[in-house]
């Protein structure tokens, strides 16, 4: 073999090694894409400490003259676990807020806005949720998710679990669409 084939040769090689570099580096680049989330259901839990310093801002009502508690908001922090108990384990938190919508006084109407920030090992990511909270119920529509959460279309129910004082339970029923 001359030194023009052995050249030949290895610009060869060079070319092949190049292209199972960048090859190799899409694959490991894909590899850190979270799992996309494929089932129809997710339930986790919402640990509230009621009354503690911190977790809430509220905001005055606009004109209780005339419009009740409209305009009043809370932001709030809480965690999210696997089950009912406090001691479970840990899957995220819930950060958002909730704005009085109501102009009759008695009658409860929220608008609240709730991003969730989910990890349970298999499946990570955010979904963000808005909707109305009723004294009959509260049932949420998802507005947008990323990571394992991307595109995902439906809905979230939250139910009260339990209380154990300070503490109150609210289930999140997240119902996915396809």
């Amino acid at each position: 073999m001359d030194m023009a084939q052995f050249l030949q040769k290895l610009v060869a090689l060079g070319m092949i090694l190049s292209v199972a570099t960048v090859l190799l580096q899409g694959v490991a680049e894909g590899s850190n894409k979270p799992r996309p989330f494929k089932k129809h259901h997710l339930r986790y839990y919402v640990q509230v400490e009621m009354g503690a310093p911190g977790l809430a801002i509220s905001a005055q009502p606009i004109n209780t003259t005339i419009s009740a508690n409209f305009g009043q908001f809370t932001m709030f922090a809480f965690n999210a676990t696997k089950s009912q108990s406090r001691t479970s384990t840990p899957l995220g938190f819930i950060r958002g807020y909730t704005i009085e919508t109501s102009y009759v006084s008695g009658d409860m109407h929220l608008l609240e806005v709730e991003f969730l920030e989910y990890n349970h090992g298999r499946y990570n990511g955010t979904i963000q949720y808005q909707g109305a909270v009723t004294s009959q119920g509260t049932e949420l529509a998802i507005v947008g998710g990323s990571g394992s959460f991307r595109g995902l279309k439906g809905y979230l129910v939250v139910t009260f679990s339990s209380s154990n004082p300070p503490f109150s339970t609210f289930r999140h029923d997240v119902t996915i669409l396809k």
